[in-house]
């Protein structure tokens, strides 16, 4: 963009795909980004997974019977967070190489939606923007017309699921269940799995009211037939054995991410109030979506957690796994999570990055090794808790497990890239990346802070304006000298989006 100055990571996924995989240099390679949801579809092309189950914030939060309303503003949130934001923010650090994207049903959206990546990618030096491809749904993606050979997903799409991937898509969606972390003999806190029976008979066998309502998310209540026996059965039992389990622990669905789906239980009133929410909600939505074509894959299966205690340290860690097994270190973040353990933001200490390194090695390459069993190659994050050193002889060694195994490009993984532009060339040491929701357009949020971004202390890495809702969302990188810094400008940034809000001046979109 005009003004800016340009920006120069330090590696992107374009190289890091062509070092650690070159007997696929004579193909190419076309990385798919965007975040699947079961819960509805955000636009008439892209359908909601019904294969391959995820279980995000919405899908935990969203009424078994939602109304129309709710409907239309959680299909809302997934457009703009899940086809705009995200895809935006990790088409940042991928470099040279192909982009799928997908936009809106509303033309006017779509345009926007992709002129708004566009000016994104525009600050990256010209040799590091990446090919972005735009189409209307994952049935409209003609690899052939675009000279790519394989998609390199972010997450398996039912859509997508006929291309030729990079990693197997069974494959890739087993390695980010959390029963994959589980049973994978990588240091992770004891866990059990709770599984349930098969599936429920078919919708079309059952009853009148099942009948009639072929497409609904769960088993209705009026259902007369054999699949809400079979549903009551499988939630008694499942309740049954989390009665049993000591306290403290954690629950987690198969496929959850964005905080959604993990619930923390510490005790016998927690234990009751997530039984309630399980049986009157999740579970019922959880097991009807289990069918003959997916209940092999063992979409709806619990994990139960020993609780770790007393941390000492919540790392996101983030590297890259070669062809070779190699694991690549990029960054190790910190991460801040908000009461309901949703991600609000990750700092990184540039100066520190030498250090952690050596610290994670030994369980990075752990890790890059079980992959390299399932032929996986690419991005992969992992949530990590450091709890107080164990003694071995006269020294003391920090205990690290794994917590959370996301075998994707993961939200903090840009700034691992920035140290050359912050720490090495602007003396800016510590950096952050969070997002923001503002009463500005992207050019007011630009000139209200057109020193640091002039500077380079600042860089939007995804934006999206709402015209509807007259507000701007958007993922913001922030570089400082030093972690006080730091702090201030981000809450320099918080309280000029919150005075946005208060202020009636600013209740037209600037």
């Amino acid at each position: 963009m005009h003004g800016l100055p340009h920006i120069t990571l330090d590696t992107t996924l374009a190289e890091l795909y062509s070092r650690g995989c070159p007997e696929a240099q004579g193909g190419k390679i076309a990385k798919a980004l965007f975040v699947a949801s079961s819960e509805v579809a955000p636009t008439t092309k892209f359908a909601r997974n019904r294969k391959f189950l995820y279980q995000d914030p919405t899908f935990s939060s969203t009424p078994n019977d939602s109304s129309l309303e709710q409907q239309r503003e959680v299909r809302r949130s997934i457009l703009i967070g899940y086809l705009s934001l995200v895809p935006q923010r990790d088409a940042f650090a991928t470099g040279n190489m192909p982009v799928v994207l997908f936009g809106s049903d509303e033309s006017g959206s779509s345009a926007r939606s992709q002129k708004e990546a566009e000016m994104t990618m525009s600050v990256l030096t010209e040799g590091q923007r990446p090919n972005l491809m735009f189409f209307p749904g994952p049935k409209e993606v003609r690899m052939e017309d675009c000279g790519i050979d394989t998609l390199a997903v972010k997450m398996p799409l039912d859509d997508l699921e006929g291309l030729p991937h990079v990693v197997g898509v069974e494959t890739h969606y087993f390695l980010n269940s959390k029963a994959a972390l589980c049973t994978s003999g990588l240091p992770s806190p004891k866990s059990t799995l709770i599984e349930i029976h098969w599936y429920s008979p078919s919708s079309s066998v059952c009853c009148r009211v099942c009948a009639s309502r072929q497409q609904a998310s769960s088993i209705p209540s009026t259902c007369t037939g054999p699949r809400i026996t079979w549903l009551r059965t499988q939630i008694a039992q499942t309740l049954s054995r989390l009665s049993a389990h000591p306290t403290p622990f954690v629950l987690k669905t198969q496929q959850g991410f964005g905080g959604g789906g993990t619930y923390f239980v510490s005790t016998p009133s927690d234990l009751r109030s997530l039984s309630t929410l399980l049986e009157n909600r999740i579970l019922p939505k959880l097991y009807t979506q289990v069918h003959a074509g997916n209940a092999h894959l063992h979409p709806a299966s619990l994990v139960v957690s020993e609780m770790v205690r007393e941390p000492v340290g919540n790392w996101g860690l983030t590297f890259f796994v070669t062809r070779a097994g190699e694991a690549v270190f990029l960054a190790a973040t910190r991460q801040v999570v908000n009461e309901s353990q949703l991600w609000v933001e990750s700092y990184i200490s540039y100066p520190a990055q030498d250090g952690l390194r050596a610290k994670f090695k030994g369980i990075m390459r752990q890790i890059g090794v079980w992959l390299s069993g399932y032929e996986y190659y690419g991005p992969c994050g992992a949530d990590i808790l450091e709890t107080t050193a164990a003694h071995q002889g006269n020294s003391y060694q920090p205990v690290l497990q794994i917590v959370d195994l996301n075998v994707r490009l993961c939200g903090s993984h840009v700034l691992g890239l920035m140290r050359g532009h912050f720490s090495r060339r602007r003396g800016l040491h510590e950096g952050s990346i969070f997002s923001v929701t503002v009463r500005m357009r992207r050019e007011g949020f630009l000139a209200r802070f057109a020193d640091e971004f002039g500077k380079g202390e600042m860089v939007i890495v995804s934006w999206y304006e709402d015209e509807e809702a007259g507000v701007s969302s958007g993922n913001v990188v922030v570089g400082a000298a030093d972690e006080g810094g730091l702090r201030r400008k981000i809450r320099m940034i918080r309280d000029v989006c919150a005075a946005a809000e208060r202020n009636p001046e600013f209740k037209v979109m600037l």
